[in-house]
C-alpha cells in the first residue's frame, strides 16, 4: 500500500511518502540556490511523491534564513518545481507565519505579532497584538503568496496552522486573549484562520490546498483534539486534505524525540480522518517503512510524512522501497533544537545533508593511495566512508571485535537501540564501498610504517575520566556497567548505587539500571546545579521517568572521598556521607593516548589528522562531523 498511487485533488501522487516541511535556514539571497535546489532535489531523486518547503508569507512571519514569498524570485521556484519534477516528485509550498515563536534576537529590527501580547515560553520574547491594519495585511499576504505559488508551478498549498505558529495562536485559549470578533471566545478562535484559508482558495483555484494542524495544544488548559476537529470540519469547505501533526513545539509531553513511540501522534490523523472525510497525512516519528504500512493498513491516514527520515537519509524512500539498509534518522532531536537556536538546519549522523551542492563538485580520485583510519568508533566509520568515497585505498583497524566504539555502550540504554541500527548501516555501506575492515588488532607502529599509508586518521576515541578524589578507584566506571565488563552486588537494605555524574551518561546508565532490576536504590549526585545539561530539552522526559521509578538526584552536591560502601559529600560547604553498595563514575572522557602513532608518522614524515574524541572531546555527532569535515576542508588527491 505504501507504494500505491494517491490524488489529492488533480494532483497524482506516485507513492504515499511526503516530505514534510522543514526550516532549513538556508536562505541567502531573493532566489533559492544551488544549495537549496541540491537539498530537495536529492529527496526528490531519493523517492519522496511530494517534498514540501516552507516559505514565509512576510517580512514578520519569517525566520531566521527562511524566504519570503513577496520578496521571492519566482523563477527559482519555477526551477525547482521543474527539477523535482523530473523524478515525477511533487512540490508543496507551506505559507507560513512564526507569529510569536521566535526570537527578538534573529528577528531583529521587525516586529513580532501574535493574536495577543502573550509571550512565548521558548523564546520569552512578548509580540504585539495584531491590529485590525495587520491583520489584514497578514491574511492579504497569504492570499497573495498563494496566487505566487500558482504561478510558478507550485502543484499544492499548505497552509501552517500547527505547532504553535500564528494561525494556531488562535486556537488556544493560552495565547488569544483578544475581545473582538477573533478572540477565542467567538466560534473559539476560529475565525480568522478560515478567513485567511478561504482567502488563499479564492486566489489559487483548484490548485490542492493541504492543512497543516497540531492534533492537539497538548498544554493545559489548550485546545484539544475536539476543537481540531471542529476546525477541519469547518475549514474542509476550502482544503484537500490534512496534515496532522502532535502538539506544540512547547507542549510539555515529547513531541519527535527518541521517548516518543513511533507513530504514536497518529491517532490523532485517524480521529480527523473519521470524523471529517478528509483525507490526512500522519506525522510524528514515522521513520521506517514497517511503521508507515501499519498506519496504513490501520486506516489511521491516507498518506505518510516524515521530515527527518528524508533529512538523515535522501534515499530513504527508495531504499525501503528495495529493502535496503538505509541510514535511520535517531530522534535526538540535533535538527530542530539547532532551528530553534537560528542555526542552520543540519543532522547530526548525516553531515552531508544541507551540503549536497558540495558533494555534487567533487570528483572522485584515480588513484591507488592508500588511506588508513585508525578506530571503528563513529568517527572512525565515518573518516573511512568518506576515504573511500573520494577514491582512496582505505583500511580501518580496530582492537574491538566490532564496530562502533561508544555507540554500542550508548545503545544499551532504554529507547536507545536505534544506534544499533546505524553501526549496521555503516558497517554496510564500508563494505560496501570496500573499505577493509581489520578487527580484534590494536594498530601499531609497525603496522602503519610497513603500510606507509598516504594519509592516516587517527579515530582513537576517549576514555572514562577518573575523578582526582581519595578512594577514587573503588568506583566503577559507566560504561564498564552498560558493557557488562561489570555486575552490581546484590541490593542491601540499607545501600543503593550512587552514581556521581548527572550528564547524559550518569542519567542513561541510571535508566538502564532500572530497567534490568527496577527494585535497585539509585542516587544521583551531580556538582552543578542542573541535571542532564548536555541532552538539552531530552534531558526533561528522561528526568521525569527516573524520578517515577524512584531514582533520587541531588545537585550541588560535591563528591569528595570514597570509603568502602561509602561515598563522602559536601553540599553547601557542609560535608555527609551516603551509604554505598556500589558507586559509578560517570564524570567526563578524556582522549585515549594516540602518541605512540603519531609520533612515528611525523618521523617519517607521513601526514596524518585526528578526528572525533582524539582531536576534541564531544558527542557522537560531534565525532562524526569531526570526520566529515577533514574531508571537506582538506583535499586529500
Amino acid at each position: 500500500m505504501l507504494y500505491s498511487s494517491f490524488k489529492i485533488r488533480e494532483m497524482e501522487l506516485k507513492n504515499r511518502w511526503i516530505m514534510l516541511a522543514m526550516h532549513t535556514g538556508y536562505a541567502q539571497e531573493r532566489a533559492l540556490c544551488e544549495r537549496e535546489f541540491s537539498f530537495y532535489e536529492a529527496r526528490a531523486k531519493g523517492g519522496a511523491a511530494a517534498v514540501t518547503i516552507v516559505l514565509a508569507v512576510n517580512e514578520a512571519g519569517s525566520l531566521k534564513g527562511m524566504h519570503q514569498m513577496k520578496s521571492l524570485a519566482l523563477e527559482s521556484l519555477h526551477e525547482l518545481a521543474d527539477r523535482l519534477h523530473q523524478y515525477d516528485c511533487k512540490l508543496i509550498v507551506q505559507l507560513f507565519h512564526c507569529g510569536r515563536n521566535e526570537s527578538m534576537k534573529h528577528h531583529r529590527e521587525k516586529p513580532l505579532f501574535a493574536p495577543s501580547a502573550v509571550a512565548s515560553p521558548i523564546f520569552k520574547s512578548e509580540p504585539l497584538e495584531m491590529d485590525e491594519k495587520e491583520l489584514a495585511r497578514t491574511k492579504e499576504d497569504f492570499a497573495f503568496a498563494g496566487s505566487l505559488c500558482k504561478m510558478a508551478g507550485v502543484d499544492a498549498i499548505e497552509i501552517s496552522a500547527s505547532a504553535g505558529y500564528l494561525l494556531s495562536e488562535f486556537l488556544s485559549p493560552i495565547t488569544n486573549l483578544r475581545k473582538d470578533s477573533y478572540g477565542y471566545d467567538a466560534n473559539k478562535g476560529m475565525t480568522y484562520p478560515l478567513e485567511v484559508i478561504r482567502s488563499v482558495r479564492e486566489k489559487v483555484g483548484d490548485l490542492p490546498i493541504l492543512l497543516k494542524v497540531s492534533g492537539a495544544q497538548m498544554m493545559d488548559g489548550g485546545y484539544g483534539l475536539e476543537d481540531t476537529i471542529f476546525f477541519c470540519r469547518l475549514a474542509s469547505e476550502y482544503i484537500d486534505c490534512v496534515t496532522v501533526t502532535g502538539g506544540w513545539h512547547e507542549s510539555p509531553m515529547e513531541q519527535i524525540s527518541y521517548h516518543v513511540s513511533k507513530g504514536a501522534y497518529a491517532p490523532f490523523a485517524a480521529a480527523i480522518k473519521k470524523y471529517t472525510d478528509l483525507p490526512v497525512i500522519a506525522c510524528n516519528r514515522i521513520h521506517d517503512g514497517e511503521t508507515a504500512e501499519r498506519l496504513l493498513a490501520e486506516n489511521q491516514c491516507d498518506l505518510v510524512g516524515s521530515a527527518r527520515a528524508f533529512l538523515s537519509d535522501p534515499q530513504f524512500a527508495n531504499r525501503v522501497e528495495r529493502k535496503e539498509p538505509f541510514l535511520p534518522c535517531q530522534a535526538c532531536n540535533r535538527c530542530i533544537m539547532g532551528v530553534l537556536k537560528g542555526q542552520e538546519l543540519a543532522c547530526g549522523f548525516n553531515p552531508e545533508a544541507g551540503r549536497e551542492d558540495f558533494e555534487n563538485k567533487r570528483r572522485k580520485i584515480a588513484t591507488r593511495k592508500e588511506v588508513v583510519v585508525v578506530g571503528g568508533g563513529p568517527s572512525g566509520m565515518e573518516a573511512a566512508k568518506k576515504a573511500a568515497e573520494r577514491g582512496f585505498v582505505t583500511t580501518l583497524i580496530t582492537e574491538e571485535r566490532t564496530l562502533g566504539g561508544q555507540f554500542n555502550l550508548a545503545a544499551k540504554p532504554p529507547k536507545k537501540d536505534g544506534l544499533s541500527a546505524y553501526v549496521a548501516y555503516m558497517e554496510e555501506t564500508l563494505k560496501n564501498l570496500g573499505v577493509q575492515l581489520v578487527f580484534g588488532q590494536k594498530c601499531s607502529e609497525e603496522f602503519l610504517l610497513t603500510k606507509k599509508p598516504y594519509f592516516t586518521v587517527i579515530a582513537t576515541g576517549s576514555q572514562p575520566f577518573r575523578l582526582p578524589i581519595e578512594g577514587a578507584e573503588k568506583a566503577v566506571f559507566a560504561n564498564d556497567v552498560l558493557s557488562g565488563k561489570i555486575s552490581l552486588p546484590p541490593q542491601s537494605e540499607e545501600g543503593q548505587v550512587v552514581i556521581i555524574g548527572g550528564g547524559s551518561v550518569g542519567l542513561e546508565t541510571a535508566a538502564y539500571i532500572k530497567e534490568i532490576d527496577e527494585e535497585r536504590k539509585i542516587k544521583i549526585i551531580e556538582s552543578q546545579a542542573f541535571f542532564g545539561k548536555d541532552l538539552g530539552a531530552l534531558s526533561r522526559p528522561l528526568i521525569s521517568n527516573l524520578r517515577a521509578k524512584g531514582v533520587q538526584f541531588m545537585a550541588d552536591t560535591t563528591a569528595d572521598a570514597l570509603e568502602d560502601g561509602k561515598v563522602l559529600i559536601s553540599i553547601g560547604g557542609q560535608r555527609f556521607f551516603l551509604q554505598a553498595d556500589a558507586v559509578i563514575s560517570a564524570t567526563g572522557s578524556q582522549a585515549c593516548v594516540f602518541a605512540y602513532l603519531t609520533m612515528p608518522l611525523m618521523d617519517e614524515r607521513l601526514s596524518y589528522a585526528l578526528v572525533g574524541d582524539a582531536e576534541k572531546i564531544g558527542d557522537g555527532a560531534d565525532a562524526i562531523k569531526s570526520a566529515y569535515e577533514l574531508f571537506t576542508r582538506v583535499y586529500l588527491a
